[in-house]
């Protein structure tokens, strides 16, 4: 059975537009599966203060609504991150696991 999780939905329109306001935001990102070639796949969660997590969706909506975009490592992950990330250093651990680090 699925987690219950209290989130949005936003799409690349939407985190152009807290870019351009300024809004101060952090990405989180999901290992959530493999390719079937074995290539990782990740969703990316966007956090915000006092706000549910919001989950970065396609903007086209299918016939089932939205559905999350996802992203390989190469070179989806990295251009998204450079473009539409926070700021910080993505580092990659052993078995595909992601954490972000503060620039030094």
């Amino acid at each position: 059975m699925p987690i219950a999780r209290n989130q949005i939905l936003v799409t690349i329109d939407g985190v152009k537009e807290l870019l351009e306001e300024g809004v101060a935001f952090q990405c989180r990102y999901e290992l959530v599966g493999f390719t079937d070639d074995g290539k990782p796949r990740y969703q990316c969660i966007y956090l915000r203060e006092g706000e549910p997590e919001a989950i970065l969706v396609s903007t086209r909506v299918g016939k089932l609504g939205p559905e999350p975009r996802y992203f390989n490592i190469w070179p989806g992950l990295f251009k998204h991150h450079h473009e539409f990330g926070d700021g910080r250093d993505l580092r990659f651990g052993p078995d595909y696991s992601l954490t972000l680090e503060e620039r030094s």
